[in-house]
This record gives structure tokens, sequence and C-alpha cells, in this order.
């Protein structure tokens, strides 16, 4: 096999984080922001680059049969530890000689679901590359194992939702058990007026977020029972909204779970007067991921139908648009 070139969409949640956490349900949407993994065969001896990384580093490099070449924006550590995870899969000894490309439209570090659809599509490439077999299901699995890695205890909801497409409501039950459905609609076409604002990465990691509601819910256990409770009502209202085509409904419901994840303290006083701007002229806008307390939060995902009105807000502050489509298609393969 000449190539194999896979791609994997990015992800938002709709609403759910933190709340998540604690056993109230998240709902996810895939977008048009795709990752490519593309795997070629190398015929002929490589000299040893920074790039050219090599599964056993207990192999001499004139012994080395089974270099694989890595070309990624994405951590080459993390590509390499996906490799492995195929490679233990199929109980290779070792790889032919063979060089991954990862090209991707979605920032790392955004909440977007970069280290998720690198996964994937990695594991979709290589996979169908060494034994011509096609099966999402088994690439979400290998993905999820490779996540952790990344996340030490991922919940499963960014592969699902970046390998199946389209909407997932994912809920943790118990420690042992999570449910993960793909929700059996296509966003309404009235409702295609999403985009993201970029308010600057946040200086605290997603872990120092989860750990910080975690401290307050401890502190506050009833004002964050009932934060959790309202944030899983929003959840429902949005995605009722989002099968039936209720925009009223939709904004009103994003509006109120923002003031929930404000009420959490992961929504920094920076971005708070932006969000109350869009709102003010009949938008919605939130945060996505973890959140910050200090300056940026990462993306905002707004809706509203005039994007350029909101354009003027950001640009004062140096803040950028892009429109999104939700609701996309998952795991694909686009050559072969």
């Amino acid at each position: 096999m000449n190539k194999v070139v896979v791609s994997v969409p990015g992800k938002v949640h709709l609403m759910g984080e933190h709340a998540v956490v604690y056993g109230k349900p998240a709902l996810l949407a895939a977008i048009n922001l795709r990752l490519q993994a593309t795997v070629t065969p190398l015929s002929f001896p490589r000299k040893r680059e920074s790039s050219v990384q090599r599964l056993d580093p207990r192999v001499k490099p004139e012994d080395d049969n089974s270099v694989v070449e890595i070309i990624s924006s994405e951590p080459i550590d993390y590509v390499r530890h996906i490799i492995e995870v195929v490679r233990e899969h199929y109980k290779f000894k070792e790889l032919p000689r063979l060089r991954i490309t990862i090209g991707s439209e979605i920032p790392a570090g955004y909440h977007l679901g970069s280290s998720a659809a690198v996964a994937v599509a990695t594991a979709g490439a290589l996979t169908f590359f060494l034994k011509k077999i096609w099966n999402p299901q088994l690439f979400n699995q290998l993905a999820y194992e490779a996540e952790k890695k990344m996340h030490g205890n991922p919940s499963g909801g960014d592969n699902t939702t970046v390998t199946v497409g389209g909407f997932v409501w994912f809920r943790k039950e118990l420690e042992f058990l999570k449910s993960i459905w793909q929700l059996p609609f296509k966003p309404h076409s009235s409702l295609n007026h999403f985009f993201l604002i970029n308010t600057g990465r946040p200086k605290e990691t997603t872990g120092e977020m989860v750990h910080y509601v975690r401290a307050k819910s401890k502190e506050q256990r009833a004002k964050y029972k009932n934060l959790f409770d309202e944030n899983e009502e929003q959840t429902r209202r949005i995605a009722r909204a989002m099968k039936e085509g209720d925009e009223k409904e939709l904004v009103d419901a994003i509006q109120v779970g923002e003031r929930t994840l404000e009420g959490m303290g992961v929504v920094s006083a920076k971005v708070i007067p932006l969000i109350r701007q869009i709102e003010k002229i009949g938008g919605a806008a939130k945060i996505l991921g973890g959140g910050g307390r200090k300056e940026g939060v990462g993306f905002l995902l707004c809706y509203h139908r005039e994007p350029k009105k909101i354009e003027t807000f950001c640009k004062p502050l140096g803040y950028t648009i892009k429109n999104i489509t939700l609701g996309e298609e998952g795991v694909r393969l686009e050559e072969k």
C-alpha cells in the first residue's frame, strides 16, 4: 500500500464542563476543523534525524529495519506512544519502515479535542496501512488507551466524539460505568450560527481548574450542588433545542448554563464583560473546557446570527473569530 490518509474532526462541549466530573451529563459535538494522519512507506534507509523516532531504543541504527519517521506539529512523543499502542495491540515484533505525517486545523491546548483527534487518526491510518482493517470502534478503543498517557484518566468523551461525529451525550454513572450515546439527529439548519472567539490560552491547566472546583465544592457543598443541577438542566435544554431548531431556547440555555460556570469560578473577570456584550445584542457565549481565572479562557463558543457585530467587540481586545459547523462527520478514510 503506497499511502493512507485518515482525517478526524475536532470537538466542542456545548455544555457540561466541570459538572460532568460529578455525575452530570455533558453534550459534545464534532466540528468542521479536522486533523489528518498520513502513512506512507519508507523503501530505503534514512540517515538518523531528529524527526526519526525509533520504537525500540535498544536497536542500533545500522540494525534498525523498523524505522518510523514522524513529521508532526503535535508532540512527537505522544504520536510515538500511539504507534506503540497500535503495535502492541497487533503484537507486531517490529513495524515496516514508514512515515507518519500529522497535519491539523485544530489548535492544540484550546479544548477542541486535538489530542483525541491525533490518537484516533494515527490509530486508524496505521491500522489500515498495516492490516487493511477499517473499524472505527477499534480506533476509538486504541485512542482511549493512548489518551491515558496524555490525560491520566480521560473520560472517553473526547475520543468517542471525534470518532463517531455528530452529537454525543456523555455521563459518568459510576467510577467504573460511563454512558456514551451518539444522539440520533443532525443539527437543525436554522441553527448554523456558531463561531469561536479566541481569548488567549488560559494561564491555568485543565487539571488545575478541576482541582479548584473540587476544593470549592467541598467548602460550599449546597451551592455547588445547585450549580451542577442547574448545569444539567441547561445541558438537556440545549440538546432539545438543537434537535428541534428552537433558537430562543438554545440561546437562553447557553446563557443560563454560562452563569453556572461563572458561579463555579471558572470564568475570568477579563472575559465576562465580553460575554455580557454578546448577550445584550441577542447572542450567547460560554467557555470551553476547563476555563480560566486569571487571563484568557481559551476559546469561547458563541452563537449569534451576525458575527460581524461581535467582531466589533473583539477587535479592540485583539480577539479573533472563527466560524464553525457543529455535528460534523467523524473519522474518515480520505485516501488509500
